[in-house]
């Protein structure tokens, strides 16, 4: 049965990594099958999201910080820094009842770029362009102006026009004490749960648009090759490792050509 070492190692070699892997911590492996298996996938396996999160997290207590479990979590997600992908642990700006969050997130370099050239008209006052490294394209988004933070956080993770158009309007409407605006969310599926995870929000009456067809579709055929794929033996990392080098093979060149059009 291959050790964890081993599994960080292949997959690292699939990704074009270095030639050698460093000694990695125990939780490395599971850590990369919990993202693959979340909304990361769609990361991962070619940026159809430039930017994903929420396959690890944790709180700090802002009055008495233990970093632990962030230190030891950069040093896994160290083995997916790569020319592809950049992968770290993000720490939010703001404060709620003394703890500031803390989210694992995976980045796409190619399609991260090609969405900061696209949207240039959003990001460029904010400094931000296709060679900016992607953890300062992070924090400097979640510091933005609220409307602004709401637009920048749809187009990191890959969510339709549309449906952020919606969000930030809703959310500029909403006063004080104005309830929240009548939504329904659209889920995109992964392959640990069918809602909850690549989900946004549109008008209540909204129709169905080609976009939300279009992003639909093609996160199923990542899903459907994932499905085929993917090892029933968690722990078999050759064939998780096939899996992810064909999905990057199939998908990776296909995803950076969307995110450079409108």
């Amino acid at each position: 049965m291959p050790t964890t070492r081993t599994f960080v190692h292949l997959l690292l070699s699939l990704l074009a990594a270095c030639a050698s892997a460093p000694s990695l911590p125990p939780e490395t492996a599971p850590l990369l099958r919990q993202a693959l298996d979340g909304e990361a996938l769609y990361t991962v396996a070619g940026g159809l999201k430039p930017v994903s999160e929420g396959f690890w997290h944790a709180w700090i207590d802002v009055a008495a910080p233990d970093l632990g479990a962030v230190a030891s979590t950069r040093s896994a997600l160290a083995a997916w820094r790569t020319e592809a992908l950049w992968a770290d642990v993000h720490v939010m700006h703001e404060a709620h009842d003394g703890k500031r969050a803390a989210r694992a997130y995976v980045v796409d370099r190619a399609a991260l770029a090609a969405l900061l050239q696209r949207e240039r008209p959003f990001f460029a006052p904010y400094g931000l362009l296709p060679d900016t490294h992607p953890a300062e394209v992070l924090a400097v988004v979640e510091r933005l102006p609220k409307l602004d933070r709401h637009r920048g956080q749809g187009l990191l993770f890959g969510y339709p026009q549309h449906a952020i158009d919606f969000f930030v309007q809703a959310a500029a409407e909403r006063g004080a004490d104005a309830p929240v605006v009548p939504r329904r969310f659209v889920d995109i599926p992964t392959f640990g749960s069918a809602k909850g995870r690549f989900v946004y929000a549109v008008a209540a009456d909204a129709a169905e648009l080609p976009a939300d067809r279009e992003l639909a579709a093609a996160a199923a055929r990542i899903l459907d090759r994932y499905r085929a794929l993917r090892p029933s033996d968690s722990t078999d990392a050759d064939g998780l490792q096939q899996a992810v080098r064909t999905l990057r093979a199939e998908f990776a060149g296909g995803a950076a050509t969307r995110a450079t059009q409108p």
